[in-house]
């Protein structure tokens, strides 16, 4: 019965996908979309793979992040500093985040949470950031904006270990 369900179900999404460009759009854009929540579980998962604890989310990081990802989208880049010489360390200050460890991925130009962290896992760089067993905090964000001439999601990942954990 169940089963029966989930196929009319999927039967009546495909013909208001097929009938409706707005819908298509609608349901196109949430089944490929970049979430942070996502992101922190794929993380975590490939943490407990490497034998490293799970990173906790800290709000002052999503804060970091979310203030470098709308500085990306709204000034069209894509770097770790900023055209104006900022560095990725000056959006942890920003935010209130005093760490001892810190560290920051960004990806542009994807369109769901998996072949996000696909491709940090397949980037030795992301990938050290990843398993780093320094960082205990962790902080994503997205931000939508214009890059290379085409509307793309910017994702900034962040991590840390607060300075307030040495004692």
């Amino acid at each position: 019965m169940k089963l029966k369900i989930a196929v009319v179900f999927l039967v009546v999404i495909v013909i208001f996908v097929g009938i409706s460009p707005s819908v298509r759009t609608t349901v196109l854009d949430s089944l490929s979309a970049i979430y942070a929540s996502v992101l922190v579980n794929l993380t975590n998962k490939n943490r407990v793979v490497a034998n490293r604890q799970e990173l906790k989310v800290n709000p002052l990081l999503v804060k970091a992040a979310q203030m470098k990802a709308n500085d990306m989208a709204t000034k069209s880049y894509f770097a770790h500093n900023t055209p104006d010489g900022k560095t990725p360390w000056y959006w942890f200050r920003k935010a209130g985040y005093k760490y001892i460890y810190a560290g920051e991925n960004l990806a542009v130009n994807f369109e769901n949470s998996e072949d996000v962290e696909r491709a940090w896992m397949n980037s030795r760089s992301h990938f050290l950031n990843i398993i780093n067993p320094n960082y205990t905090e962790i902080g994503i964000a997205t931000s939508t904006g214009i890059y290379k001439g085409r509307q793309a999601i910017f994702v900034v990942q962040m991590f840390g270990l607060p300075s307030a954990t040495l004692k």
